[in-house]
C-alpha cells in the first residue's frame, strides 16, 4: 500500500482496489514527527530513561539521506552495496514509472526523493570474485586496478537479479559480450565494475528524463572504497563524486537524526549536515571519452538481447 506521493496521503486508488478505506489505515506522520513513546518495561530492561520519543523514522534510503545531509533540493548520493541506488532530493513529487523510478515522500516535511535502482552492484563484485577464484573483492579490485585493461575487456551486463530502473525487466540475465582467449580475471573485474557503472548512468537518465534536478553527488556503502570504482563511476556519469567519512553507517545515523529531531523539536537544517568528505573523485577525460562509446555498445547489447531473456527461465 502506497501514499498519494504529492500529496503526503494514503492513495484513493490504492485504498480503492483493496477494498478499504482511509478510516481502516493509520495515520500517517513525517519521519521527524513524535508517534509515541517507547513502552516504560522496555526502556527499563534497555537502561534506558522512561520518557524515550519514537520518532516516525524512515526507510533505509531516506535514513541514509538525512544521514549524510542529502535533503536539500537537488542534493544526491549513490549507495553501493548489495544493490546500487541512485537518490535525489526533491520539493516536489516526480515520479517517472514508465522507466522504474521511485518518487518517495522524503522523511522530512516539505522533501520528496527520487530514486533509480538497480537490483546488483557491488553483489556483482563478490559473485566474480568467487567466479575467478580471487581471495576477496579486495584482491580482485587490486589486480585490476594493476592492469587497467579498459577498452580491451569485455562488456557485462550487471542483471544478475533482473533489473528496475529503467528497464523494469525481472528477465533480465547477467552476460559477458566480447570475450576472447587473451581475456582473464583482470579483464572480467573491470568489466564488471565497468557495468555497474553503465547501468547506474542509464539511472540517471531515467532520473533526468523524469524531471529530476541532480547536484552534488555523495557515495555511501561498502563500494565506495574503492578509489578505482570511483574513477569509473565519475567517468561513465560525467559527475564529480564526493566521499563522505564514515559514510557506510548513514542510514543508522540518520535514523538517530530523525529520533532527535522528533525528541527536541529542532530545525532539520542545523541537524542533518553533510559529513565531512575524505576525498573528490573528478571523471578523467580520457576514460570519460572511452566510457561514452562502450557505454552506446552496453544500451545496444540490452535491446538485441531483451526479448531472449525470458527464454532462459
Amino acid at each position: 500500500m502506497g501514499t498519494y506521493g504529492s500529496k503526503r496521503a494514503w492513495s484513493p486508488a490504492a485504498l480503492e482496489a483493496t477494498g478499504l478505506a482511509e478510516a481502516c489505515m493509520p495515520v500517517l506522520h513525517e519521519g521527524s514527527e513524535p508517534t509515541g513513546q517507547l513502552r516504560p518495561e522496555l526502556a527499563r530492561r534497555w537502561g534506558m530513561r522512561e520518557d524515550v520519543t519514537i520518532a516516525g523514522g524512515g526507510g533505509d534510503q531516506a535514513a541514509g539521506a538525512i544521514g549524510v545531509g542529502v535533503v536539500e533540493p537537488g542534493q544526491a548520493f549513490l549507495a553501493l552495496g548489495t544493490s546500487g541506488v541512485f537518490f535525489v532530493a526533491g520539493d516536489a513529487f516526480a515520479p517517472n514509472p514508465a522507466q522504474g523510478v521511485h518518487a518517495f515522500c522524503h522523511c522530512l516535511p516539505g522533501r520528496w526523493h527520487q530514486m533509480s535502482v538497480m537490483l546488483s552492484a557491488a553483489s556483482c563484485i563478490a559473485w566474480v570474485a568467487a567466479l575467478t577464484g580471487a581471495r576477496d573483492e579486495a584482491a580482485l579490485l587490486a589486480e585490476v586496478a594493476a592492469s587497467r585493461p579498459g577498452a580491451s575487456a569485455p562488456l557485462f551486463l550487471p542483471y544478475l537479479s533482473g533489473e528496475r530502473t529503467p528497464h523494469n525487466d525481472p528477465h533480465a540475465k547477467g552476460v559477458f559480450f566480447g570475450l576472447s582467449h587473451e581475456h582473464g580475471r583482470a579483464e572480467l573485474g573491470w568489466a564488471v565494475l565497468e557495468g555497474v557503472a553503465f547501468a547506474l548512468a542509464d539511472g540517471q537518465a531515467a532520473l533526468l528524463a523524469g524531471g529530476t534536478r541532480i547536484g552534488d553527488v555523495a557515495v555511501i556503502g561498502g563500494g565506495a572504497r574503492s578509489e578505482l570504482w570511483g574513477r569509473i563511476l565519475a567517468s561513465a556519469l560525467g559527475r564529480t563524486l564526493s566521499y563522505a567519512a564514515e559514510a557506510e553507517v548513514g542510514p543508522a545515523f540518520g535514523a538517530a537524526r530523525l529520533g532527535r529531531l522528533a525528541a527536541t523539536g529542532e530545525r532539520a537544517a542545523e541537524v542533518c549536515t553533510p559529513p565531512p568528505v575524505e576525498r573528490v573523485v573528478d571523471p578523467d577525460p580520457q576514460l570519460e571519452a572511452r566510457c561514452r562509446e562502450r557505454h552506446e555498445t552496453f544500451k545496444r547489447l540490452y535491446r538485441l538481447l531483451r526479448d531472449t531473456f525470458p527464454a532462459l527461465e
